[in-house]
């Protein structure tokens, strides 16, 4: 996935594998992101609790298998 961003500070660390970990704050998304790709990685009760605050009805619906 590819993000482009702007932030108002950011903390950068480095862990054993060579993989880069950054820590954002003030993010602002810019360009195209493909949600499909994002939404996996959030927290659902978040983003449901985020959803009722906006006045969407939430409701549970389970899926045949």
């Amino acid at each position: 996935m590819n993000i482009t961003c702007e932030c108002v500070d950011m903390r950068t660390s480095v862990s054993p594998h060579n993989t880069i970990k950054l820590e954002l704050e003030g993010v602002v998304l810019a360009g195209t992101v493909n949600t499909r790709e994002v939404l996996p990685q959030l927290d659902g009760a978040v983003v449901i609790e985020w959803l009722a605050e906006q006045g969407y009805v939430i409701t549970h619906q389970e899926q045949a298998a």
